[in-house]
């Protein structure tokens, strides 16, 4: 019989067991079907957006000790280095299962007193017909994105930081499935956030450096759709081009941007990062731009344009689908 300990899995449940000690008090919003995000203010006080309703002020404050406490835990959990004296006072991180939550944490001196923000992956998978019923999606918006759903087009979703472009690409997913449920869908995300109820499926979690190989290796492993989770980085931009030229079609992804027209352009942009030159007609191989905005009630779809597929890469169709 094999009686060796092994001291690193003990040393890190140790550091797992103070962390979840650390933030028993943020373990309810956590736990929390409808909540996005959590975070505190310089205050202390536990803020937290709710899906369809918005920010929440709790009320509850924490203690510039604990904030800092949670800070350190997780930073000692996940083996993160932080030197608030020498170095960069913050913690960037994903924190394990079963929360998986993305974590930022600040120390002074960056600022006065040490804050945290959580974004947390949904967990609810909300139906596109759900939107529709909520009025974050018109139904013409609605029978649009359907169609080139079920048509194989390349779809981008697009919006600010807390806009709801995952929430909404679940949503999306959810449909394509509906329509293809025995296809093998290839999933990379360097942040664990989507939701895919799919019989078959590959789904990787990568670090960010490790993106763009990922993206290349899907090319081996005989996918029918090639989903990334948020572009935010050049090579990754151009692999994914690339890829969805390869036969694979009928994907999605999701971008940082203002509009459905900057969508475009910044795409452009994280090309250019790669690219010297000419860079790919994108409007060729992204089809539809669906773009989304927060608001006090929620997020919602403001913006759904079919891109010309000809021309410029920010060209859009001349038609009256334009919601």
């Amino acid at each position: 019989m094999n009686n060796t300990v092994d001291l690193n899995a003990v040393k890190k449940n140790h550091y797992f067991q103070n962390f979840l000690d650390d933030i028993a008090p943020l373990i309810p919003y956590l736990e929390n079907q409808k909540v996005t995000d959590i975070r505190t203010n310089q205050n202390g006080e536990i803020i937290v957006k709710i899906f369809g309703q918005g920010k929440v002020f709790t009320g509850q404050i924490l203690s510039n000790v604990k904030v800092r406490g949670i800070i350190i835990s997780a930073a000692a959990m996940l083996e993160k280095n932080i030197d608030p004296i020498n170095g960069i006072p913050k913690l960037e991180a994903v924190i394990p299962p079963p929360y998986n939550a993305r974590i930022t944490g600040l120390l002074p001196p960056w600022v006065d007193y040490p804050m945290i923000w959580l974004r947390l992956p949904p967990k609810i998978i909300y139906p596109l017909e759900n939107y529709v019923e909520k009025n974050r999606l018109t139904q013409d918006q609605y029978n649009l994105i359907c169609k080139y759903i079920e048509a194989r087009k390349n779809i981008l979703v697009g919006g600010a930081t807390g806009s709801g472009k995952t929430t909404f690409t679940n949503a999306v997913l959810k449909k394509m499935v509906e329509y293809t449920p025995n296809e093998n869908f290839y999933v990379v995300e360097d942040v664990p956030e989507l939701q895919l109820d799919a019989h078959d499926k590959t789904m990787l979690a990568v670090k960010p450096r490790e993106a763009a190989e990922a993206v290349r290796t899907a090319l081996r492993c005989d996918p029918d759709r090639i989903i990334f989770g948020e572009v935010r980085y050049g090579e990754v931009a151009n692999e994914l081009l690339k890829s969805w030229n390869t036969g694979h079609t009928g994907n999605i992804t999701t971008i940082h941007a203002d509009s459905s027209a900057t969508m475009i352009t910044r795409f452009e942009d994280l090309l250019r990062e790669e690219i010297k030159g000419t860079i790919p007609n994108i409007s060729a191989t992204i089809h539809l731009c669906v773009h989304l905005s927060a608001t006090p009630n929620g997020p919602i779809v403001d913006e759904v344009l079919p891109t010309s597929g000809s021309g410029g890469g920010i060209a859009f169709e001349n038609t009256e689908h334009f919601f």
